[in-house]
Formats: C-alpha cells, sequence, structure tokens
C-alpha cells in the first residue's frame, strides 16, 4: 500500500478536473482490476541460478477520459500493480537444508496519457488504446549494519518510463455507463531498482531486476457524466410507463400461469380437542400451473393437507388420537373471474375444484395411546392405524377468491373456500376404556372444512414475450 497515496490523489485531482468538463459533456471515469503476470529476472549466485517463481497477482486502477473528437479520447490513467514472487532460502548455504520457502509481495505505480480510438456499435463497443507513462516504486533501502549490529534504512523512490497498449469491449447500460472487459501489456523502458535478497546462501546478496512490465486481464466499469437531455429522460420515463402497461396487460391477459400457495384448513368444530381453541386448524399447500382464456382459468398441479384424527363418542367427548398425517391430491380447478376498475389492480371471482386423492402419508403403523382426564371424562386409550389405501378418492372445493397486482407483472391471490364430500381418511382403531367403560370401534379423519389461502400468481407471458 505504500503507492496507495499517490493512486488516491490522481483519482481526488481528476474528480475535480471532471467537475469541469462536465458542462461540455464529454468526461468519463472507468474503474477497473483483475489478474496480471510480472515480468521478473533473477541474477545468479556464484553461477548458481536463484530458484525463483513468480506468481499471479492483481492490479487495480481508475481511467479517467476527455472527449477530443467523435471516437477519440485522452486516456488519464492511475494504476496500482502489485507483482510478488517465492523463492527458496537457504539458512546454511551450502548445506541445503534447512529449506524456506519464501513469497515476497511489492507494489507499483502506474501514471500513463493515452489515447483511445472507439468503435461504436449500438449496446456494444470495441476499444484500442496506446499509452506512455512512467512506473514509480517507493521503497526502504538498507545500508549495511553497523559494527553494533544496527540497522540503518532510509526511504527511496525509483521512477521510469514505459509504454503501454491496452484493448476490449464496452457493453452499454440503458443509463448509457458501460461493462468493460479487456487485455493490457505494458513495457519498461529502463530498469526499477532490483528487489534484493540480503544473506542470501550465508554468503552473499540475490537481487531480482524488474522493469515494471506486466501483462494483465482487466474487467471493469465506466461512468458517464454526460447524462441525458431532458428530452431523453422524458422519453425514458415514457418508455417505462409504456412498460409497467404493457406488462399489466400481457400479466392480465390471455396466457399460462404458475402459482403457489399456502393454505390453512378450518376442520369441523367437532375434531377440535376440548380446551384447545385452535386444534381444528391445520396448514398445507398447493403448487400450480393454469391458463386463462378471457374471463375463465383452468389450472391443476399438486396439494398437500395436514390433517388429524379425532376420536368422538355420543356424549360429545372428544379428544385427538395424536395420530398425525398428511394427505395428497391432484386438484382441476375451473376460476371465473371480472376486473374491477380501468388500471386493472384487481381481480375477483368464483372458484370450483375437485381433487383426486394420491396416498396418505405418516399414518405409519405404531400403536399410540393416551391417558388423561378431559372435561371430567377419564380416559385410557390405544390408536392403531388401519392399513388402508386412500388413494383414488375424489372430494370437491368450492369458493370465491381475489388477485391483486404486485410488481406490475404478477398477483398476489386470496382465496376463501371449503372442502366438502371428503373420503375418510387417516383410520385408527380406538380401544381401551372411557370413565372406566370398554370401548372399541374405528374412527377417521376428514379433509373437508374452510379453506383460507394466501398465494403468489407469476403469468408466464412476462417471462417469454
Amino acid at each position: 500500500m505504500k503507492n496507495a497515496i499517490p493512486f488516491l490523489s490522481t483519482l481526488a485531482f481528476f474528480i475535480c478536473l471532471g467537475g469541469n468538463s462536465l458542462a461540455q459533456s464529454r468526461f468519463k471515469m472507468e474503474f477497473y482490476g483483475g489478474p496480471q503476470y510480472s515480468y521478473q529476472k533473477p541474477t545468479t549466485i556464484q553461477g548458481v541460478p536463484l530458484n525463483m517463481d513468480v506468481g499471479i497477482d492483481y492490479h487495480l486502477g481508475l481511467n479517467f477520459l476527455l472527449g477530443i473528437g467523435k471516437d477519440l479520447q485522452l486516456s488519464f490513467q492511475s494504476e496500482m500493480i502489485r507483482p510478488n514472487l517465492k523463492f527458496d532460502y537457504y539458512l546454511a548455504y551450502p548445506d541445503l537444508s534447512p529449506r524456506l520457502e519464501v513469497k515476497r509481495v511489492d507494489s507499483f505505480g502506474n501514471y500513463r496519457l493515452g489515447l483511445r480510438k472507439s468503435w461504436e456499435n449500438g449496446k456494444h463497443g470495441f476499444f484500442v488504446q496506446p499509452s506512455l507513462g512512467f512506473t514509480v516504486n517507493n521503497y526502504w533501502d538498507f545500508p549495511r549494519a553497523d559494527t553494533v549490529a544496527f540497522v540503518y534504512a532510509e526511504k527511496a523512490t525509483k521512477i521510469v518510463g514505459n509504454v503501454a497498449l491496452e484493448a476490449g469491449m464496452k457493453f452499454y447500460t440503458k443509463r448509457k455507463n458501460y461493462l468493460m472487459v479487456g487485455v493490457r501489456h505494458q513495457f519498461g523502458l529502463s530498469p526499477l531498482n532490483p528487489s534484493s535478497i540480503n544473506n542470501y546462501a550465508g554468503i552473499s546478496e540475490a537481487s531480482v531486476q524488474r522493469r515494471g512490465t506486466y501483462t494483465g486481464l482487466f474487467v471493469g466499469y465506466g461512468i458517464d457524466f454526460k447524462g441525458r437531455t431532458k428530452e431523453e429522460r422524458l422519453e425514458e420515463r415514457l418508455g417505462k410507463e409504456a412498460q409497467k402497461l404493457e406488462k399489466r396487460e400481457m400479466a392480465w391477459g390471455n396466457g399460462p400461469y404458475v402459482m403457489a400457495n399456502g393454505l390453512l384448513r378450518f376442520r369441523p368444530k367437532s375434531e377440535r380437542e376440548p380446551n384447545l381453541e385452535f386444534s381444528h386448524i391445520s396448514g398445507g399447500y398447493e403448487l400450480l400451473a393454469g391458463y386463462t382464456l378471457g374471463s375463465f382459468s383452468l389450472e391443476s398441479g399438486y396439494s398437500k393437507f395436514n390433517a388429524y384424527t379425532g376420536t368422538t363418542r355420543p356424549n360429545g367427548f372428544s379428544i385427538q388420537t395424536n395420530t398425525n398425517f398428511n394427505v395428497s391430491a391432484i386438484p382441476v380447478r375451473l376460476r371465473y373471474h371480472i376486473d374491477l376498475g380501468e388500471n386493472k389492480r384487481i381481480r375477483v371471482g368464483a372458484s370450483l375444484a375437485a381433487f383426486y386423492t394420491l396416498q396418505t402419508r405418516g399414518l405409519g403403523q405404531s400403536v399410540r395411546g393416551g391417558v388423561g382426564n378431559v372435561g371430567g371424562n377419564t380416559y385410557s386409550l390405544t390408536y392403531t392405524p388401519i392399513n388402508e389405501s386412500s388413494q383414488g378418492k375424489v372430494f370437491f372445493n368450492a369458493g370465491v377468491f381475489a388477485e391483486v397486482s404486485i410488481f406490475n407483472s404478477s398477483m398476489l391471490t386470496f382465496n376463501f373456500s371449503r372442502n366438502f364430500g371428503s373420503p375418510e381418511v387417516g383410520k385408527v382403531n380406538v380401544t381401551g376404556t372411557i370413565n372406566g367403560e370398554p370401548v372399541n370401534y374405528v374412527t377417521s379423519g376428514s379433509l373437508d372444512g374452510w379453506i383460507m389461502e394466501v398465494g403468489y400468481k407469476l403469468p408466464l407471458n412476462v417471462l417469454f414475450k
């Protein structure tokens, strides 16, 4: 980070420069970064090459562009590059053991003035940019230690010239900003200060020569401070309004859709356990696909209802059997709707559905039981599930619904309906005693009840227009 201060100073300078350039609508600023490979060459120690490996690291930069012609721009670049190298360091050379693998990281600042030529093609463009500049390396110079082993250091700076060539692609956004990708090669015109490896091999000093030469790939983002004219902003606003209207028309028109609902089912009060007010409420969900044509919609998919089996005696004594399960089914539903208002933001209607049951899950074959006292009734019961297939049964649903526009291209749905005609599900054999009297009978659950649903409906027209 020792070159970060010049890097940030350049940013501040060109932001101030940009304030004077905005009026001419010719100023752009780019942020970029990416991987780079720095070229470094090691010296030899008494004819023995230094075992070194140069790794890939990163570079970050800012580019300030000032238009001077239709397709020509002056470029002012400020950049930080981070070269690194790994080498073997032998503590007791010429013995090759012990050996340490050392990684050294440095950083340079590059500052360049360039000329960019662009070829624009609608939503994207291609550019080539040659540049000329200089590389700055701030470093600590360590003279030899004195007789009492104190080490002296002083700060030094090395500056060399460089030339660079880069090319890339630009991909424009709606606001005339752009993403860019490209490749750049920089060549140092003369050597920088060598990177010294002191007391290498215990007898001498090795060094690594470098010029600031590197090859890098970059991705970035460009900001066009030209902005949009009043007419362009008005045109964009009108365009957005037109797009919203088009999406709404497509969402509320004919075509396919998908929908997901979560539901609460209010089972008959006969299934409610005494002193547990909400014990007759269970959940479920639906995943649906359908098609709207005019005022009618037809849909089908997958439904799942959670259910419980209760024990009810003629005297009204009722408890849950602690046998819970779920029933899956295939719904086929027909809807009729009308749209309210000219803006098409609310839709109401009625629906009728038939459900074809698939299977019961969770009932199991394990024997369960319960002992207790409810409402003055003492019981000791055992519940044995009856292995009976629930597949292939049919029940029905009817109700009303409302749909409200959300995100301008989809709907929140609210359904209030009732299941009726449910088959017996979740059969269990109840044995034991109630108030000391033996009981042995079969009871079952039901899928009937009032249904409250909230869901999300996505018309596919808006995705595949």
